[in-house]
């Protein structure tokens, strides 16, 4: 039960450094930027929605499509640190996200406007920055490490609190830019990097281990 626990709690840090949800305040800002308050919840929650089910698919699935397609959990490892590297240096470059702005057509009706923006920010807000590489490679390897549905269903449960964190930080983000600024936002998010980089490095001496066992002794 204790390595379940070390599992579930290493998914919970690797996905919450990903989906750095203090680096997705000046986005969220800019993407909802026209926006009155029932028009941003409905936004945030459609935005939310559609990132769990694509990270959910991946997660109870992709252990499956690894094995199909005949790909070594070692092997994707290795290439999903690479990524989750790549990721963590634009993250500590500031670079990790860009988003032309679009402006609200008021004329329309709350759903209407709703799905005008959503259609417009699906990428690459859901993807690549929420359910991008990083977070569908983070997935796919805890879910492939996962051998009991009860795993599987704190593995989801940790998932959807994640993204539940985000949610609410998206619609607190304007009040949180507003009493920070900028520069503590930057900073975190550069910490964030860190952490991510630190976590793609041991995915990939993991990888190298199982692959080339001589090395670990």
């Amino acid at each position: 039960m204790e390595t379940i626990w070390d599992l579930i709690s290493n998914f919970a840090i690797a996905l919450l450094a990903i989906v750095n949800p203090v680096e997705k305040i000046p986005l969220w800002v800019q993407a909802s930027k026209g926006g009155k308050q029932d028009f941003k919840w409905l936004l945030a929650a459609m935005i939310i929605l559609s990132s769990a089910g694509i990270l959910l698919v991946f997660l109870w699935f992709g252990h499956n499509l690894l094995i199909q397609l005949k790909i070594d959990l070692s092997s994707f490892k290795i290439g999903g640190g690479l990524i989750l590297l790549q990721f963590g240096f634009s993250m500590l470059k500031g670079t990790a996200v860009e988003l032309s702005n679009e402006p609200v057509d008021e004329s329309a009706n709350l759903k209407r406007r709703v799905l005008s923006r959503y259609q417009q920010i699906f990428i690459p807000i859901v993807v690549p920055v929420i359910a991008g590489p990083g977070a569908i490679t983070t997935t796919i390897i805890y879910g492939y490490q996962s051998s009991t549905w009860l795993t599987d269903l704190f593995l989801s449960l940790t998932l959807v609190g994640v993204l539940s964190i985000l949610y609410f930080t998206l619609l607190l983000s304007p009040l949180i830019q507003k009493v920070t600024g900028d520069l503590p936002l930057n900073l975190i998010s550069r910490v964030f990097g860190m952490i991510l980089i630190a976590i793609s490095v041991q995915f990939m001496v993991e990888g190298l281990t199982d692959v080339f066992p001589g090395w670990a002794r």
